[in-house]
C-alpha cells in the first residue's frame, strides 16, 4: 500500500472566496507567531461537499459523546451563545472577494502600533495583505 502524505493543522486562518474559488489558510502555531504553512484551494462544489462531510462527522461525534452539540439546548436562555468557536469577522474586499477571519488576534498592549498588530497575524508565504 502506498503511503499518502499527511498534513497536521493547528488552526485555520483566513477563509476567502476569490475569483470563484474558496481559499482556506492552514496555520501552524508552533512558532512564536502563527504562520500560514499551506493553503487549500477548492471549488464551491467541493467546498459544499466538504461541509456536508464535516457536519456528518460532527453529528456522529456528538452522538458518540465525544463532542458537545454546538446548538443551544432547549432549556438554554434566549440569546445565549453556542459553545463552538465562531468566525471573528466577515469582510467583503475588492472585486467582491469575501473573507472570513477565524483566528482571534492575541491581546495587545495598550501602546501597540498597527505594525506590531500586523506582525501577529498569520503570515502567508504566497500573498501580501493586498487583494
Amino acid at each position: 500500500m502506498d503511503t499518502v502524505p499527511e498534513t497536521f493543522v493547528d488552526a485555520f486562518g483566513e477563509i476567502s472566496l476569490k475569483h470563484g474559488m474558496i481559499r482556506i489558510e492552514l496555520v501552524s502555531l508552533s512558532g512564536s507567531e502563527p504562520r500560514v504553512t499551506q493553503r487549500l484551494i477548492t471549488s464551491l462544489q467541493a467546498f459544499s461537499q466538504m461541509l456536508q462531510a464535516q457536519n456528518g462527522m460532527r453529528e456522529q461525534l456528538e452522538k458518540a459523546g465525544v463532542m458537545r452539540s454546538s446548538q443551544p439546548s432547549p432549556g438554554a436562555e434566549p440569546g445565549s451563545q453556542p459553545t463552538s468557536p465562531s468566525p471573528v469577522g466577515l469582510e467583503t474586499g475588492e472585486a467582491g472577494a469575501t473573507v472570513v477571519r477565524l483566528m482571534t488576534p492575541p491581546a495587545l498592549p495598550a501602546a501597540a502600533t498597527p505594525a506590531a498588530t500586523a506582525r501577529r497575524r498569520p503570515k502567508s508565504p504566497n500573498f501580501s495583505d493586498e487583494q
